[in-house]
């Protein structure tokens, strides 16, 4: 009964201030408050191991619908004026970022964390920004070769990397072997990336040029060089040297190997077997055979059982619910508490209302856990109030970086 009161209560506040104006909530005029009252803003947990994190004061910039910004303010800031900036009401972009210039195309050693997050301002009220991880926006890329091509040079060279046409970086490499060891960060303006080589090798110049695709931020992209072998496992760096311009096609004898550590579409890791289905054996109703059309039907005509269970061969590392629905009542619900998103292994403390509607399992407890139960059945009392398609997007990660998205969707006709 309790949480009957709670929702219907913050329904209908929300439905009679938007009953009494003339124009939608978020268009009148006035202004209202971005809350950082309970923002944190972190780094992604496998990029602080892969690149080195950004130091410094974070930026806070503010943009309107059409990608201009409107106020732009350091996050000491923002803490310094009551963890909240007045803004007038609207639609808006905050987008936080390690430096306050934007990306540079390509550079050595400057690596560019950052994040945004779409939200609206209602006159009069509070918009809780809450909780945003942020993420290389570039790909780096580091150069290396194995002992046995090192072997081979007889002269100084060089490996040029490039990602947007006329702005490559160039990674030394001396006459001795050592070479520039240096991460490059390049900003993602396309797909591709071109690596090129010219260099001396067992005394003859020799030039290659190879196109890597899939390129994406977040990535680090190891390119590195081995000799070619044969079907004998013999090196082959018998390359013939083109007369005219004393260069040989190093194609020819040295193959290029390019590891891929961070997300890669071309290589993905998989789902690892994380599934989430009815529980059947645990008393779900037998009728419920479609996880994206369970649909809720009134007291008197239904006694509906609603059990899932996930499966996580692998353990959880992360599991995190995003919600979209088209029933008005129920996306005022959420926007009230910023419930559009929610982290069940750390969830806000505003999400506790959520949770009484909606009754996920959460808390750290749920890390390594290979099988969650979920007991849906008391959310029909809640939601039947709330017409319209109701999508709970599920989202799990195990402890092997195993990711898979899988959709649960009540409907209210």
């Amino acid at each position: 009964m309790k949480r009957n009161i709670i929702l219907t209560a913050i329904s209908a506040a929300l439905m009679l201030v938007a009953s009494c104006q003339k124009t939608p909530v978020n268009q009148q005029k006035g202004n209202g408050y971005l809350s950082f009252g309970e923002f944190t803003l972190g780094l992604d947990e496998e990029l602080i191991t892969k690149a080195s994190p950004a130091s410094g004061n974070y930026t806070i910039f503010i943009k309107n619908i059409d990608g201009d910004v409107i106020m732009q303010k350091s996050y000491s800031e923002v803490k310094n004026n009551g963890n909240k900036l007045s803004i007038p009401a609207g639609d808006y972009t905050l987008v936080a970022r390690s430096v306050e210039d934007e990306v540079q195309i390509a550079a050595f050693e400057q690596p560019v964390y950052g994040v945004s997050k779409s939200f609206s301002i209602v006159a009069g009220m509070t918009t809780s920004i809450g909780e945003l991880t942020c993420t290389l926006l570039q790909c780096k890329v580091t150069v290396s070769y194995s002992d046995e091509f090192l072997a081979s040079v007889t002269g100084p060279g060089s490996t040029k990397v490039e990602l947007t046409a006329g702005h490559p970086l160039e990674f030394a490499l001396d006459a001795d072997g050592t070479y520039d060891q240096s991460a490059g960060y390049f900003a993602v303006n396309g797909n591709t990336m071109t690596v090129s080589f010219k260099g001396s090798i067992d005394g003859k110049n020799m030039t290659m040029n190879k196109t890597f695709a899939g390129i994406e931020p977040k990535q680090w992209r190891q390119i590195r060089f081995v000799p070619k072998k044969n079907e004998q496992g013999n090196a082959t760096f018998d390359v013939e040297i083109n007369d005219l311009i004393s260069d040989a096609i190093l194609n020819n004898g040295v193959d290029v190997e390019e590891e891929i550590i961070g997300e890669d579409p071309e290589a993905p890791k998989g789902d690892g077997g994380i599934a989430i289905a009815f529980d059947y054996e645990n008393g779900c109703d037998a009728e419920l055979t479609d996880l994206q059309n369970i649909k809720i039907v009134p007291v008197s005509e239904r006694d509906m059982s609603i059990k899932l269970k996930a499966t996580i061969p692998g353990g959880i590392r992360k599991f995190t619910v995003d919600i979209e629905s088209d029933g008005t009542t129920f996306n005022n619900a959420l926007a009230a508490v910023d419930a559009f998103h929610i982290d069940l292994i750390n969830p806000a403390a505003a999400h506790d209302i959520i949770f009484k509607v909606v009754p996920f399992p959460h808390g750290p407890e749920l890390v390594g856990q290979t099988e969650v139960e979920f007991d849906l059945s008391n959310a029909q009392d809640e939601i039947i109030s709330h017409k319209g398609t109701h999508k709970f997007m599920m989202t799990v990660v195990d402890l092997q970086g195993c990711k898979n998205v899988i959709p649960v969707t009540m409907v209210v006709e």
